[in-house]
């Protein structure tokens, strides 16, 4: 077989560019053995669960709802097991408002005691909806860039029952910023929906780590949503821990 000169010169700067790669590769690996090694980089701010929340921890905040604002107080009146989980039993200063919605009336929540994730919402004794397991606004620890699913099943109990189902939200720490409410000034992880199944609500919440509890929050449902639309906010203004 006869090849021609220009091919055969092609093969030969293919070989010297060969052994010359292999050469200054070995060099820069012999460099990189022989460098300092770096320090890791910082992963920043993290905050672990809160400690459990003892009964007659009262929480008072600005509750507005639909444009109006009011002074509530939750009180953790106990703890129940229910689902294999302890759950702490908030009771409202007030009946909650939640116009056209499952918790419209409620008089007490229902919270994951290690958590801190909503559990349910009850009336006069009765569960009127809830979530399981229960809806994952914090998935610890948190990290600003931390990212995760939630796939929990509502079930409405009372105003809706064939609406129950499973449904899917997904969640990101979008910040640790600084936040001012009523209660003071507090460094805080920013923590909210970023994509809904039906991307018909949404919900954002401050954690602060040096409290251990949330300081604020807001949450909405679109009009789209069957329970019709909403939007909310919560502001702490004080917090008395037992």
């Amino acid at each position: 077989m006869r090849i021609h000169h220009p091919v055969i010169m092609a093969i030969a700067l293919t070989l010297t560019m060969t052994v010359c790669n292999q050469q200054q590769a070995l060099a820069a690996s012999e460099t990189a053995s022989n460098a300092p090694e770096l320090p890791p980089m910082e992963a920043g701010p993290m905050a672990e669960a809160p400690s459990e929340y003892g009964i007659g921890t009262a929480f008072v905040s600005n509750l507005t709802v639909n444009g109006e604002t009011r002074v509530n107080t939750d009180t953790m009146v106990q703890k129940i097991e229910r689902d294999g989980r302890t759950l702490d039993v908030y009771k409202h200063s007030a009946a909650s408002p939640d116009p056209g919605g499952a918790c419209a009336g409620e008089t007490h929540a229902l919270w994951d005691s290690k958590t801190q994730n909503w559990a349910g919402c009850m009336a006069n004794g009765e569960v009127l909806g809830e979530s399981k397991p229960y809806t994952a606004r914090f998935e610890w620890p948190l990290q600003v860039g931390k990212t995760w699913r939630t796939q929990p099943r509502w079930v409405d109990h009372v105003l809706r029952p064939e609406w129950s189902g499973e449904y899917w939200a997904d969640y990101e720490v979008l910040a640790y910023e600084e936040v001012t409410v009523p209660a003071g000034r507090f460094m805080a992880f920013k923590v909210g929906t970023t994509q809904t199944q039906f991307n018909d609500w949404y919900e954002t919440t401050w954690y602060s780590p040096e409290l251990g509890a949330v300081v604020k929050a807001a949450w909405g449902r679109k009009q789209e949503n069957g329970y019709g639309p909403l939007e909310g906010s919560w502001e702490l203004v004080s917090v008395d821990f037992k």
